[in-house]
């Protein structure tokens, strides 16, 4: 099962998030739930990167089914359009695919 973590700040805004696991829908690399989760919880590195310019604290290990990012600067408007983009997508699949994906949020 891949779980995804959600740590929104005293603002409810997010700034950190990690994703581990495998789905076990199929064997890997034919896996499109592990696929789709992959693909929308990396595309946030590039939108903070890129267009925002930030510098997030990344760490991501293939092998492990691992993913953390943490905000290094303090979460916005901007931030939060991503963040929140990425956490709909996966929450799209999780209701879709209940028994292959969950998600929790904390509040810090």
């Amino acid at each position: 099962m891949i779980t995804l973590d959600v740590w929104k700040n005293s603002k409810g805004l997010i700034d950190s998030y990690e994703v581990s696991g495998h789905a076990g829908y199929a064997e890997e690399g034919q896996d499109i739930i592990c696929s789709a989760v992959s693909a929308l919880t990396q595309t946030p590195i590039y939108g903070l990167t890129n267009h925002l310019k930030l510098k997030p604290e990344v760490e991501i290990n293939q092998d492990q089914g691992f993913l953390r990012v943490v905000l290094k600067e303090e979460s916005n408007e901007l931030t939060e359009a991503i963040l929140e983009t990425m956490l709909m997508g996966v929450e799209s699949i999780a209701r879709q695919c209940p028994k292959y994906v969950r998600i929790h949020q904390h509040r810090r």
